[in-house]
């Protein structure tokens, strides 16, 4: 695991750090100042905490537990309440923008759960003492309970601003969550799905066979250029991804770093290098994309699921997402008697604590003891 040190941004203090593949970007100090050196020290603890939080699994994901309120900001319990009285009952809208505001988020973070949730309060024209909204969401369980996070969070800072009397999101119950195996692929379902893509939506063949035998994630070799594939080396370089902008209309992407921010090289099998030197262009630029949709523009995840549901179904296969070819790979990988530390590499995690919370169950299983009965 990296350290996390404050940062330089621009005069701002911003800490940097990723946790169980979510990034996260935030200033510790409303209005810190990099050339404080006071505020500098502060940031400098609070990072110390959140790396000890996240060694020991403790760590807050609303990061409200990490954000350092000057005391000249903090208002006594009296105030609060007297200013709280005759705005006990108020749009909830008003109070989440405000908090929202005060987390200094970028807007890629910002269009993710905390818009999501936005949007909720707006369609439910809710108050800040109701909860029904909520409660009554037909979402995922996970899903709930992330998001009962931050409008705990959204609360608790309403309260200590004097803007609510009670935060009525603590007496919510969190949902129970149910984790679901997912299966992965055996090899003659692989090879079935393999040879269906490359006879009915031959442009998808090598992009899904690319997918299976690497277990990028899909934006990784939706972004994938020919600069990034080194012959010589025998490597593809896996940096860059082109993930969905949330900020825009679900359809642009955008280019950056991997979901983790590694950089990883894996090696070319002569399967690999042979359907790669297959598909390359005489010409091809560096910048170029590697693959392509049947029209020559960026694959579209949503079009090429709808034919991923149509391969499945008429091989009676039960359906997986696309992203199962992933799982796919690094199962096969633990079966077959890879190290963790190398399926690890291969996922792009910086260490192998997210392959053992997720693969555990396979990693050296017993043997039921022979019993002569």
């Amino acid at each position: 695991m990296r350290d996390i040190v404050p940062v330089n941004n621009n005069g701002s203090i911003q800490l940097k750090f990723t946790v169980d593949g979510q990034r996260y970007s935030f200033n510790p100090i409303r209005g810190g100042k990099y050339a404080n050196k006071r505020h500098l020290g502060i940031a400098t603890g609070i990072a110390t905490q959140i790396q000890n939080d996240i060694l020991a699994s403790v760590f807050d994901s609303t990061l409200d537990k990490y954000r350092h309120l000057p005391t000249a900001a903090k208002t006594t319990g009296k105030a609060r309440k007297e200013k709280a009285r005759d705005n006990s009952v108020k749009p909830l809208l008003s109070i989440w923008d405000a908090w929202v505001d005060t987390l200094e988020l970028s807007p890629e973070t910002k269009a993710d759960h905390y818009e999501m949730i936005r949007r909720m309060i707006v369609k439910a024209d809710a108050k800040t003492t109701d909860v029904n909204w909520l409660i009554e969401a037909t979402i995922a369980a996970s899903t709930f309970n992330k998001r009962l996070g931050y409008l705990k969070s959204c609360g608790k800072w309403a309260v200590s601003e004097g803007k609510i009397l009670d935060n009525p999101f603590e007496r919510v119950k969190p949902r129970k969550t149910t984790k679901i195996e997912v299966k992965p692929f055996t090899v003659a379902e692989i090879q079935a799905i393999l040879a269906t893509f490359e006879e009915r939506y031959t442009h998808y063949g090598p992009f899904v066979r690319f997918l299976f035998m690497t277990g990028v994630r899909t934006s990784e070799a939706i972004g994938l250029c020919w600069k990034h594939i080194d012959f010589n080396q025998g490597v593809i370089i896996i940096c860059e991804s082109l993930s969905k902008d949330r900020t825009g209309n679900g359809y642009k992407r955008v280019r950056k770093s991997t979901k983790t921010g590694n950089t990883r090289y894996l090696s070319i099998s002569p399967e690999l290098a042979e359907m790669l030197r297959g598909i390359q262009p005489v010409k091809a630029k560096p910048e170029d994309l590697v693959f392509r949709s049947a029209l020559g523009c960026v694959i579209d995840a949503g079009n090429f699921r709808e034919d991923w549901v149509t391969v499945l179904d008429s091989l009676k296969i039960p359906y997986r997402k696309p992203y199962t070819t992933r799982h796919t790979l690094l199962s096969h990988a633990i079966e077959q008697g890879m190290p963790i530390t190398s399926v690890a590499y291969i996922a792009g995690h910086s260490d192998s604590r997210m392959v053992m919370q997720t693969y555990g169950h396979m990693i050296n299983r017993p043997d039921l003891p022979d019993l002569k009965i």
